[in-house]
């Protein structure tokens, strides 16, 4: 018998994601210039979850849709899908019609959703 996932919430992706970066921790340690050289590769393909940076932000700050999608690891896209379906608030910059998304609300939305989806799971 299988231990169960430890993650319930977790999506598909999330687990491919957790295994491959368990495989990824273990050749940067015995390997990390090939490790880094991988890193790059990666990032260059548009996957920079793979070699995620350690970002500090205030869950106050407004940002655009492709900064706010960056950070937390999906599409811009989902982003706007989300404010029009009224997951998250659109803010909007003073004196002009940029869209703006408070980085909270963001991280509350994805935090609900994965409660709801552990809970579905159970």
């Amino acid at each position: 018998m299988t231990d169960p996932w430890p993650w319930p919430a977790d999506t598909q992706l999330d687990r491919a994601r957790r295994i491959a970066q368990s495989y990824r921790d273990a050749l940067a340690e015995i390997a990390p210039e090939y490790c880094s050289q991988l890193d790059d590769r990666a990032r260059k393909f548009g996957q920079e979850w793979v070699a995620p940076e350690l970002v500090t932000v205030d869950v106050d700050d407004l940002l655009p849709a492709a900064d706010v999608a960056k950070l937390v690891g999906v599409q811009r896209q989902t982003i706007y899908q989300w404010a029009h379906r009224r997951f998250i608030p659109t803010h909007h910059e003073p004196n002009s019609n940029r869209s703006l998304y408070r980085v909270g609300d963001v991280f509350d939305h994805i935090a609900a959703t994965r409660r709801k989806r552990a809970a579905n799971r159970r």
